[in-house]
């Protein structure tokens, strides 16, 4: 309801949830697509950064060798592939967090449902 206020604060916020909806559910909603996406994403952003610096690097130099140019296309090009890879699993993940319908269901199942849904856009 607009204007009403369910909670005093966030401890009052914590409080409630827990009571009412456990500390795994009601605190760690959605972590598994967290995982899903930090875990290889990050994974895959410190592989394409440290590719495009070392690609970059003059024969016989080293890293110290670089400009802040050669570093912000490799944080470019990282950023990049890390959202281009892992953007379904967050997708998944908010929807799993704020969409009362997935709250209780499992990664694969929201997935599936998500995609059936919307498709790849």
């Amino acid at each position: 309801r607009a204007g009403v206020r369910s909670y005093k604060g966030v401890v009052d916020c914590v409080l409630q949830t827990v009571r009412t909806e456990g500390i795994a559910r009601g605190l760690y909603r959605g972590q598994t697509s967290l995982l899903l996406r930090e875990i290889p994403g990050n994974f895959c952003w410190y592989g394409v950064y440290e590719g495009v610096c070392l690609s970059q690097i003059p024969e016989g130099g080293s890293k110290r060798d670089l400009g802040a140019s050669t570093h912000l296309l490799g944080g470019a090009a990282a950023g990049v592939a890390y959202w281009t890879a892992f953007y379904p699993a967050d997708t998944v993940g908010s929807q799993m967090r704020a969409n009362p319908d997935y709250a209780s269901r499992r990664f694969a199942d929201v997935f599936m449902d998500v995609y059936r849904s919307e498709g790849v856009a």
